[in-house]
Parts: C-alpha cells; structure tokens; sequence
C-alpha cells in the first residue's frame, strides 16, 4: 500500500499549471505597455525599486501596481527592496519582449 502512494505523481506548483486561464492572464500582463517596461527593466538579473524608478521615470504608486500584478501572478519575487523575475516570468515574459 505504502509503494501505490509514493508512486502517485506529485501535484504541481500552482505557479507551473497551465491553463487556459493562465494564457490570458500572460497575454494580459503583456499588453499593458507599463508592465512591459518594468519586466525589460528588470531582465534577467533584477532590480532594486529604486533603479526600476531610476530608469523608467514612473511613480512609486504606478511601480507598485505592476508589481503587485506581477508578484499576484507568480511571474516576479520580491526580496526586500530587490525585484526579481521567477523561471515563469522569464520564460513567458521577458522571452516574449522586444
């Protein structure tokens, strides 16, 4: 009995389904010309919020927002002032940037 349950497949990362759902969600977050700039800012080695401030010349309040979204749908981490993108939001957004 113990074998039949070890041999279950292990349920996904909820940040690694996809859906549907997700595709629009994914679209969503690229058509918004904002968001699109922060992800390009951020790229593949991060930033702190200060240098993504720096660099775009947006509001602290309009930051937030976009990265409230991105963090929401697993795409980005935030680790104290640093802004990353996760494997997810490197593979379906920065690699769909121009």
């Amino acid at each position: 009995m113990k074998d039949e349950i070890d041999s279950l497949p292990q349920e996904p990362d909820a940040c690694e389904i996809k859906t549907p759902k997700d595709h629009r969600i994914m679209f969503k977050a690229l058509e918004n010309p904002m968001r699109r700039k922060i992800v390009k800012s951020i790229g593949v080695f991060g930033k702190t919020r200060k240098e993504i401030l720096k660099d775009l010349g947006i509001s602290e309040s309009q930051l937030k927002f976009q990265l409230d979204f991105l963090v929401k749908e697993c795409y980005a981490e935030l680790d104290g002032e640093k802004c990353r993108l996760n494997a997810k939001g490197l593979q379906e957004l920065l690699a769909n940037i121009k």
